[in-house]
């Protein structure tokens, strides 16, 4: 006979006398997302009589998606129903529970000397005691003792189970989602002879429970929840890490998304962040050059002056580059050495990016590059324009630069637009989209660059 779970509505939320807590964990696993997780536990409970019970599962993550608690039993069992208790113990309601009971309290006789005496405590607020036919009041609550704690009191944030089934030992795996988990790729570039890139998996614990020995996944891509916008699908093949000595964490393509698996248990603590290690890479080649993008300038101006260049860094997936691999998003930390020392020079954001494409941040704005730019022509009638205009480009610094300047019209009424321009030598002009115009400097150190551009624009006619 397979087993099963037979779920049955009923009226009453009562606690059944017969309660068993479920504690013994067997197996962990956490799912890891931008800002959600699934938790998968299997857990082992020994039920000491058949009938109905309340089976308490406790240390469940404080802020758990209640709807999405999918409980399984080994053996058949009937859930009467699920009840989700976060309002734990604290000394107010264990006071409360003891009103019109026979209750010890601390008095103190002489310095650093205790009696403890009994009494019947008779109200809260304040704190008032029968004993031996006297009224007392004046105790402070933390001088009350107690000698238990209630069986209907948790102290963690439980699940209650009011169940049926039969004594005996059975498995119950949970699975259910929950906030306040998250992880990122944190990724380190240090540029020096070597050029490598180290990457991070940083997951950071606020669900209000500690994962002990967790098995852990992150997933890579955008899944779609009621609060996120699915944005795009994942990659499909990765190339094997290098991890020194170290166990490789490895990856997969999954349901459109990245899987990646962390080879050891790991304990995550709440209020805790944890980083592990999953790319370490040697001899990447990198590209840096000045960029400068615009729209086209189509309308009357004088002057544009002192515009600043931003660095730029480019660096190909590929295998060919010792890469090839899936990249997660994440920020990207530049780290520049000078002589002993690295510096740090710059931070970005990267997209998920599968391999065979091309990772560009931008770190910065170059200090000693800098370009004006001066109007030289303007005409305009209510179907063309033409615009005419002079860059001049200055390279102060001390070292060649690579200096790329991309001009770009978006107008969805263009009927053309001609180019007309002085780039050569040292300079070279290609069309990179439609209406978009790529202009490559090699400008070498303490030089500058006079850049005259002619564009003529003609419209549709409607």
């Amino acid at each position: 006979m397979k087993n099963k779970i037979i779920l049955t509505l009923l009226s009453s939320t009562m606690l059944f006398a017969n309660s068993t807590k479920i504690n013994n964990v067997k197996e962990l696993s956490l799912s890891l997302y931008s800002n959600l997780a699934m938790v998968s536990e299997t857990r082992e409970v020994d039920i000491k009589s058949s009938g109905k019970q309340n089976l308490i599962y406790e240390g469940i993550a404080s802020s758990v998606i209640f709807e999405s608690i999918i409980p399984n039993f080994s053996k058949p069992t009937i859930l009467y129903s699920q009840n989700y208790k976060y309002d734990i113990l604290t000394l107010d309601k264990l006071l409360s529970k003891n009103i019109n009971k026979i209750i010890k309290y601390k008095v103190q006789v002489d310095d650093f000397k205790y009696e403890i005496k009994e009494g019947k405590l008779l109200a809260l607020n304040p704190i008032i005691v029968q004993s031996n036919n006297k009224i007392i009041s004046g105790i402070n609550k933390t001088d009350i003792i107690f000698d238990k704690i209630p069986n209907d009191f948790l102290t963690k944030p439980s699940l209650i189970w009011e169940t049926k089934s039969k004594k005996g030992k059975q498995d119950i795996k949970i699975n259910y989602l929950t906030t306040g988990i998250s992880w990122k790729s944190d990724y380190i570039l240090n540029i020096d002879k070597k050029n490598t890139l180290t990457a991070w998996i940083s997951i950071t614990n606020n669900s209000g429970v500690t994962y002990k020995d967790a098995n852990i996944y992150c997933i890579a891509g955008d899944v779609k929840t009621s609060k996120a916008k699915p944005i795009r699908r994942m990659y499909k093949n990765m190339v094997a890490m290098e991890m020194s000595s170290a166990p490789m964490v490895t990856q997969k393509e999954f349901a459109g998304y990245h899987l990646y698996k962390i080879p050891f248990k790991q304990t995550l603590n709440n209020k805790q962040k944890k980083q592990i290690n999953f790319i370490n890479i040697n001899n990447i080649k990198i590209n840096e050059y000045a960029s400068s993008e615009n729209n086209i300038y189509l309308h009357r101006f004088s002057n544009k002056n002192n515009i600043k260049f931003n660095h730029k860094i480019q660096i190909d997936n590929k295998k060919s580059n010792n890469m090839g691999i899936p990249l997660p998003k994440g920020t990207i930390r530049v780290y520049q050495k000078d002589k002993d020392i690295s510096h740090f020079i710059g931070q970005d954001n990267i997209s998920h990016t599968p391999k065979n494409k091309k990772i560009n941040i931008t770190i910065g704005k170059y200090f000693d590059l800098s370009q004006k730019i001066t109007q030289l022509e303007f005409q305009k009638t209510k179907y063309s324009v033409l615009s005419k205009y002079r860059r001049i480009i200055k390279n102060n610094s001390n070292k060649t630069k690579v200096i790329k300047i991309v001009e770009s019209e978006y107008s969805n009424n263009i009927k053309s637009i001609k180019n007309t321009n002085n780039c050569k030598n040292n300079c070279k002009m290609k069309k990179i989209g439609i209406n978009s115009f790529e202009y490559k400097i090699i400008l070498k150190a303490n030089s500058k660059y006079t850049l005259d551009t002619k564009y003529e624009v003609s419209y549709v006619k409607y």
